[in-house]
């Protein structure tokens, strides 16, 4: 497996190394390009993404304290003693 892996980054390295393999790029997407990094529009870009990822993670963890809170519930009814985890 790992030496699946090693051979798959070589690969991929070579082809990055090999300018053949690349499509041509404009002079204007060069320029784009070049303000998109340098103005911090990808900061921009980058956050919006995390706060994405954050906001669907605090969606899921609500979700799942709901659940947690009716388990906890129906056992309390059934009188199920929990043992909280020890970790």
């Amino acid at each position: 497996m790992q030496e699946q892996v090693n051979n798959q980054v070589e690969e991929d390295l070579e082809l990055e190394g090999n300018p053949f393999t690349l499509p041509e790029v404009t002079d204007e997407e060069v320029i784009r390009l070049g303000n998109y990094y340098l103005s911090g529009e990808y900061l921009i870009r980058n956050l919006e993404i995390i706060q994405e990822k954050k906001q669907e993670a605090l969606l899921e963890l609500t979700r799942l304290e709901a659940a947690e809170k009716e388990i906890l519930e129906r056992m309390l009814k059934m009188q199920i003693n929990h043992k909280p985890d020890q970790s």
